[in-house]
């Protein structure tokens, strides 16, 4: 019973890696290096944005009436250059 099981997994093991041999000889090769991408030609990664942003003074109001997060969103004004 033992060399029956064993004999059952010997063979799907050796169907998997056919299998597989010809699943991967059907795919295309990887591209060569002369084929892949450039970057730009920038020190930043692709995506990527940084700027700088000063927090806008917040208005004081009496402890009843308290400013909610959602009345807060998108307090921030944009740092020029110039400006720093």
């Amino acid at each position: 019973m033992h060399i029956l099981i064993g004999l059952i997994v010997v063979t799907v093991l050796l169907a998997g890696f056919v299998l597989g041999f010809r699943v991967q000889r059907g795919t295309t090769p990887p591209p060569l290096p002369h084929e892949q991408p450039r970057r730009p030609v920038t020190d930043r990664l692709p995506g990527e944005v940084s700027e700088f942003r000063r927090a806008v003074a917040v208005p004081h109001l009496d402890r009843t009436r308290r400013l909610r997060p959602y009345q807060l969103w998108g307090r921030t004004e944009r740092v020029t250059p110039a400006e720093d």
